[in-house]
Order: structure tokens, then sequence, then C-alpha cells
């Protein structure tokens, strides 16, 4: 009898172990599918990133992982380019936003938080005026 002294054989023990290191979320992969699921198929998906903040890099991959077979766009913000860089999404193309280690504004109220360092957004909370 083979024995795995590894962990689980689960084929999301990896990605797993990652969201619940940096969020805190048991079984995140499938939490996260579940998230993803509700966004229109023909929507991108926005992940927003702290750039030269490895962990929420990472993240920001992780997501874009998870979040496959949606497309996604990564973007790297400084905190002297963040406000431009949220203005320019726009909600015509794009279904929602995610926040990877990063504190989305205080103006959002309509957010979803996915552990400790993911929130997630609709794209009309992100920009209510268009």
């Amino acid at each position: 009898m083979l024995e795995n002294k590894i962990g689980p054989i689960d084929p999301n023990h990896s990605t797993d172990s990652y969201l619940n290191g940096l969020t805190h979320v048991r079984n995140g992969s499938e939490l996260f599918e579940h998230l993803v699921g509700t966004l229109p198929r023909d929507k991108s998906l926005v992940i927003v990133v702290d750039a030269g903040n490895w962990p929420s890099e990472f993240l920001g991959m992780l997501v874009a992982y998870l979040s496959w077979p949606c497309d996604v766009e990564i973007v790297r913000v400084r905190p002297s380019t963040y406000s431009r860089e949220l203005a320019a999404i726009k909600g015509a193309s794009v279904g929602g936003v995610v926040f990877c280690d990063l504190k989305p504004p205080v103006s959002i109220k309509n957010k979803v938080n996915f552990g400790s360092s993911i929130t997630f957004v609709p794209t009309e909370s992100l920009n209510p005026n268009q």
C-alpha cells in the first residue's frame, strides 16, 4: 500500500495551501472558483496588485491562475498612480476587480472580502458614474 507522506492527494492542494497561508481561507481554490463563476462570461477580471510588494504580486498571480478560463489583466499600481489606474478601468468589458493585499478605496461600499487579503469589487461599484 502506498502512503502519501507529503499531504493529501488533492488537485487543489498547492493552491489551497497558498491561499490558506496568504488569506487564511481553507479550501480557497473551490470557494474562489464560485466567486469568479458569478462574473458574466463575456467580461474580464482586473487584478490590482501593489507593485513591489511580493505577497501582493504572488497573490495576484494565484488569483489569475484560479480565474481560468476568465480573461484577466493584472494591474500593478504604486501609491502615486493608484487613483488614476482605478479610474481607467472601464465597466463595458470588465466584470469585476480583485484587490490583492491592497485595500480598495474607502468610497467603495459594495465589495466581497475573501479572507484577509483579497477583496472583490463588481465594476459598477468601482466607477458608479459610468
